[in-house]
């Protein structure tokens, strides 16, 4: 099904039905109007007609079918104006209340059900944060479209950002409203829009977080796994082969990712501590923002994307784990933590479909260079290693972890630290680690008092074992294809 987008048009339809059935409306009032015109021409011929008699009969059947057309045509012409003055009273500024949210398309004007789609849901900002969740997601988005022209990247969000309307941050980044729904972004609507699209290649989350459930909108519109499960086991249904999620929020590692992978059979990464917005600098590398000096501040991207791109349109911000332990609204998980997003396979991978899902991420990450649909190893390796390792104010900080790695694995004892305090020992299962809060028992665990319960790990090798999984799962991408 393909839905045009008109900017004139009202933006905010419950559901695509409705969108089919306006425009078969319109067909009809058109072929109506068209049918008496016609009818106009022929009370002129039978008029003038007056040395026939016949044409006299004629014209006298003319007026009564014209007339019947008429009087229908008159009620379709005063019913339709009240139709769209009604839909029009909601599109005003006074009616954007929070409790909305909108579908919208990147790059492209006509949504199709059962095209190739990638999914960027953008949580709420709570009007607290900037648009940066909003910039990360379409940092990805903009990868998807070189990658895959295509594709199409649907944007699902109530950003709720600080000072600004929604429909002012779709406008400014210019991601087209297919849609716009007068009811709050929660789990339950979300997966029902991601429900009506056919061929799902990556999900990819931008936003707050708990140990516990993703912030989808303001209040109350929180999303954990195994809540949705009915709804969650229907879009499995519509994963396309080497799909795969990501979850750029604070410490969806320790249960969604692990939970959303269990049920959608699909690689899920997510982060073990803080999730921090990073920004390219002059130098080509990603930098968390205690880390940069504004001074490298770039405000055009010539590394990322196959052309250099403004900074202005959103493309030089990202989301990355921070390298250090997760202190903030939650607690202070002072026992351990981990430097990268983590990905989780909880499933059967008897067929290598969650290396190959994994890999398959990095092509779509805005990075140190952009992937071609081919690339050689040693590009491959590169966002490999910017997936992996973080920068810091030490500019020798991000070598020294590339470094870690190819030694681990050269020794082949796989050792190395990449987190700088106490690293959770990891699997493709879970993490041994739990969240442990003190509890109240009407509104569940309470802010400030979370910390982990997690073993000493003197020997960590989440890293290197991360590597060794991404080449190949890279590998397996790039293998001939046998007839």
């Amino acid at each position: 099904m393909r839905i045009n987008y008109d900017r004139n048009n009202v933006d905010h339809y419950k559901n695509l039905a409705i969108v089919k059935a306006r425009n078969e409306y319109n067909i009809y009032i058109f072929f109506l109007k068209i049918t008496w015109l016609y009818d106009l021409k022929e009370f002129y011929v039978s008029f003038f007609n007056k040395r026939s008699i016949q044409g006299r009969k004629t014209f006298m059947k003319k007026c009564i079918l014209s007339s019947f057309m008429f009087l229908i045509l008159f009620f379709v012409i005063i019913r339709t104006p009240l139709v769209h003055a009604k839909d029009q009273s909601t599109a005003g500024p006074e009616d954007f209340p929070s409790t909305e949210y909108r579908i919208g398309l990147y790059q492209d004007m006509v949504i199709d059900l059962d095209k190739i789609t990638h999914i960027i849901v953008v949580g709420s900002a709570v009007k607290e944060d900037s648009d940066q969740f909003f910039q990360s997601g379409l940092s990805r988005g903009y990868r998807y479209k070189e990658l895959y022209p295509d594709h199409q990247v649907v944007v699902m969000s109530s950003p709720d950002v600080l000072n600004t309307t929604d429909e002012q941050v779709f406008e400014k980044y210019n991601v087209v409203v297919i849609k716009k729904v007068l009811e709050k972004f929660t789990a339950k609507n979300m997966l029902i829009e991601m429900n009506l699209f056919n061929r799902i290649a990556s999900f990819d989350f931008f936003g707050h977080s708990s140990a516990w459930a993703m912030k989808i909108g303001d209040m109350n519109a929180a999303f954990s796994p195994y809540d949705h499960i009915t709804a969650l086991k229907l879009l499995r249904t519509k994963l396309l082969p080497n799909a795969y999620a990501t979850l750029n929020a604070c410490n969806t590692g320790f249960y969604l990712a692990p939970d959303l992978s269990e049920i959608l059979k699909i690689p899920v990464a997510g982060a073990l501590t803080s999730s921090m917005f990073e920004r390219i600098a002059a130098d080509g590398y990603w930098y968390k923002e205690s880390d940069s000096n504004k001074g490298t501040y770039i405000e055009l991207n010539k590394y990322s994307y196959n052309q250099t791109v403004l900074c202005s349109l959103g493309l030089c911000n990202r989301m990355k784990p921070s390298r250090e332990n997760y202190n903030s609204v939650w607690g202070h998980f002072t026992e351990g933590g981990l430097s990268f997003s983590k990905f989780f396979c909880k499933f059967n991978n008897s067929d290598g479909h969650c290396e190959r899902g994994m890999a398959n991420s990095l092509y779509g990450f805005p990075s140190v260079l952009p992937l071609s649909m081919h690339p050689n190893s040693d590009e491959f390796k590169a966002v490999v290693y910017d997936w992996l390792c973080s920068t810091g104010s030490d500019r020798n900080y991000f070598s020294k972890c590339v470094a870690g790695i190819e030694q681990a694995i050269a020794r082949y004892d796989l050792v190395f630290q990449a987190h700088p305090s106490n690293e959770l020992m990891c699997d493709f299962k879970s993490c041994n680690a739990k969240v442990i809060c003190q509890n109240d028992p009407v509104n569940g665990p309470i802010l400030g008092t979370c910390h982990l319960k997690t073993p000493e790990n003197p020997e960590p090798t989440n890293a290197a074992r991360e590597f060794i999984s991404l080449m190949k799962g890279f590998d397996d991408l790039n293998k001939p294809v046998i007839n």
